[in-house]
């Protein structure tokens, strides 16, 4: 296979010189010229994704996850599978919590007759009917008129743990005395017991055996944070460093009976071996309050995120920008807390589905500097009272930045059982609960606010959409995933996968063009990317066609101009960053999907993918006027091309070429033109040449399985 592999490899470079003479005098099989207009679109969008700390999505420059060491919150919803007098039973058994576990969280009921019934559990225990699994909550009060279906919102801070996302050593809890001047409602106290050290730590960058270093320690860096020995003196330990080198800060500390603020500044040079990070807080002896810890490069990029991810995002150019985390038990007062208030959230049950996302004003921040348009994904857990608060806020957000449009989500993938713990897959149950929480988003956010809300579907599954609509009258769009390439099979080849991925067709968005025709509702597409994780294909063999330096950004930018061709205008591509995730079947096999970055250890470092999108952004004029092309001549059916901006103000085209083949294309002009095609090897920049204006037209030689975008400025 590498051998295979290799070959493909010398051949694609021969392909993709940028200048080739032989180009003048070969028979033109394609000429362009700009035909209908798709009108005025926006760039193509993006999900930024979640943050991690192990993986390449190191968003956020405060590199520590729940800095504040505040509780968790649990949310999640209950559908009823029955119910009388005494209790409420869930649907699904494997979303049972041990028994006791959500006492005391708070309830709201989202459909049916008792919907806006609010109150308290008092207790659950999924063993109290014998060989029955399902979850049993005893509510109070105990909503009457309970139907089958009907849904609940639980929530609560339900977990234990003193600093969920830390790891903790010895004796440590958490306690309602946070450091002066907070903004959140806990600390936590170490208590070393005899020889038993008491400590937390925080681990970092842990994929370096197969990705190298994702979060490069370079410059000057700063950790701060509070503490206090209620005994009157404890010393704290602290380090700072990569495993394999010496740690770069290293230092003990006096703490004394009052509250501290502590600060170090450290310059770091990160040329040692690849290693996990770690972040150590150690105490030897006596008690200790520790608050509000934060590590990173003091130079932070706007709203708090990375330089090197707003680099990599002013780069992209994204129309829309989508947060999506994972955030589907999480409250709307913990998406508009500030970081050191924010708590960690989980929706599922499980000691490792813990998460800590970035906040809504961080990511607004971020969009207003981008000049994206804000796509956000409600908590499926949310309530009407919260939805109206979030829109109140939301109208203060858009008085200042005056965004064009803010796309508002329900939920995310209802239907897809991973999501169940806070999903409703029954689309008239989630047109109910859905209308409620939109209705009450437009009232807090007023009449004049451009919301453009939107429900969920499976991309294949197109006879959900005529029961979302008739289910949803708040709604003014459906939004689908039309990921491709989803299979490949170890007898394939790598040419015939990647043919097959280029023949593949839009049938299923055809169809939700057609359902939605005349409804007065729009399609949409929220995430989009390649998605070969099923089959018995190796890695390596997958990796030949989602990375081929060319053809794998012209696949994802065909899609984008096709689904744009069938109406659809706002598309979010999945998703800035993820290094690698698990193929299909048995066995831990990873492919290297989904981020079009590979890492955001610098700025712009793209996979094909994301190269390609960066090139199709960039082709958008300030009008964004786009016309499909007229064109004549044999290569025609292999060719999907656009013109970008009006006649005689500097016209811009992007083209795709599905053909194996090199075709040789004519281009109108009025001056030079510069040629811009994908570098021959996954690593290399986008390659420039400039073509000669004679008589009118240009002549370009277009590489097969290839992207090309001409400019004239």
């Amino acid at each position: 296979m590498k051998q295979h592999a290799a070959g493909i490899a010398i051949a694609l470079a021969a392909a993709l010189l940028p200048a080739l003479p032989a180009a003048a005098q070969a028979p033109v099989q394609a000429q362009l010229q700009a035909g209908a207009t798709l009108g005025s679109l926006p760039r193509f969008g993006l999900n930024l994704g979640g943050r991690t700390v192990w993986g390449a999505d190191q968003l956020m420059a405060n590199v520590l996850q729940n800095p504040g060491l505040e509780p968790g919150l649990d949310g999640t919803l209950i559908i009823v599978g029955g119910a009388d007098a005494r209790q409420v039973d869930d649907d699904s058994p494997w979303l049972a919590r041990a028994a006791g576990f959500w006492a005391g969280a708070r309830y709201e009921v989202l459909s049916g007759a008792a919907a806006g019934t609010q109150g308290r559990v008092l207790d659950n225990n999924h063993a109290a009917r014998p060989g029955d699994g399902h979850e049993q909550l005893r509510l109070s009060p105990m909503p009457g008129g309970l139907q089958r279906g009907d849904v609940l919102a639980l929530q609560g801070q339900q977990d234990v743990l003193p600093a969920p996302l830390w790891w903790t050593q010895g004796r440590v809890v958490s306690v309602a005395e946070p450091r002066p001047g907070s903004p959140g409602q806990r600390a936590v106290k170490l208590s070393a017991l005899g020889a038993e050290a008491a400590a937390l730590h925080h681990h970092l960058d842990a994929l370096g055996a197969r990705a190298g270093k994702l979060l490069p320690v370079q410059g000057r860096w700063r950790l701060s944070l509070w503490l206090r020995a209620p005994q009157g003196k404890a010393q704290l330990r602290l380090s700072f460093g990569r495993q394999g080198r010496p740690a770069w800060l290293s230092r003990s500390v006096e703490a004394g009976a009052s509250w501290q603020a502590l600060t170090l500044e450290f310059d770091a040079q990160d040329d040692g071996p690849t290693g996990p990070l770690q972040l150590s807080l150690s105490l030897a002896q006596g008690e200790l309050l520790l608050d509000d810890v934060e590590l990173g490069p003091i130079a932070a990029g706007v709203g708090g995120f990375r330089q090197e991810v707003v680099d990599t995002l002013r780069q992209l150019r994204p129309g829309y920008l989508r947060d999506w985390q994972g955030q589907l038990g999480d409250s709307v007062a913990n998406r508009l807390a500030v970081p050191l208030a924010r708590q960690a959230m989980r929706y599922r049950p499980g000691p490792n589905e813990q998460m800590f996302a970035y906040g809504l004003p961080e990511f607004i921040e971020l969009c207003a500097a981008l000049g994206a348009r804000p796509w956000l994904v409600l908590p499926a857990t949310i309530t009407p009272a919260e939805a109206q608060r979030l829109g109140a806020w939301l109208r203060e957000v858009w008085q200042r930045h005056r965004f064009e449009e803010i796309v508002v989500e329900h939920g995310n993938e209802h239907w897809n059982a991973i999501f169940r713990p806070a999903g409703i897959a029954q689309p008239r149950v989630l047109g109910e609960v859905a209308d409620r929480a939109f209705a009450a988003l437009r009232a807090g956010a007023g009449p004049a606010l451009p919301l453009h809300r939107v429900l969920g579907a499976q991309y294949v599954n197109t006879h959900t959409g005529a029961q979302l609509l008739s289910a949803s009258r708040h709604s003014e769009g459906i939004a689908v995933a039309p990921y491709f390439h989803y299979r490949q099979d170890r007898a394939e080849s790598s040419e015939r996968a990647l043919q097959r991925a280029f023949d593949e067709d839009l049938q299923a968005l055809q169809r939700w063009r057609e359902a939605l025709q005349g409804k007065g509702r729009s399609l949409d597409v929220y995430e989009v990317n390649f998605h070969t994780t099923a089959g018995d294909a190796s890695p390596e063999q997958r990796h030949a066609v989602i990375e081929h330096p060319s053809a794998a950004g012209a696949l994802l930018a065909r899609r984008l101009m096709q689904s744009a061709q069938l109406g659809v205008r706002r598309q979010a591509v999945y998703s800035l960053a993820g290094y690698d995730t698990p193929i299909d079947g048995p066995g831990r096999q990873l492919v290297r999907l989904f981020g079009i970055t590979r890492d955001l250890a610098s700025a712009a470092n793209w996979r094909p993918t994301g190269q390609a999108l960066a090139e199709l952004n960039a082709a958008f004029t300030a009008d964004g006027e786009v016309r499909t092309a007229q064109c004549s001549g044999p290569a025609c059916a292999s060719l999907s091309a656009w013109a970008f901006g009006r006649e005689g103000q500097g016209r811009r085209w992007f083209i795709v070429s599905s053909a194996r083949e090199a075709q040789t294309l004519s281009l109108p002009c009025t001056s030079a033109l510069t040629l811009r095609l994908p570098g021959p090897s996954i690593n290399n920049a986008v390659q420039s040449s400039v073509l000669a204006c004679e008589k009118g037209q240009t002549r370009l030689q277009m590489p097969g399985w290839s992207w090309a975008s001409v400019r004239s400025d």
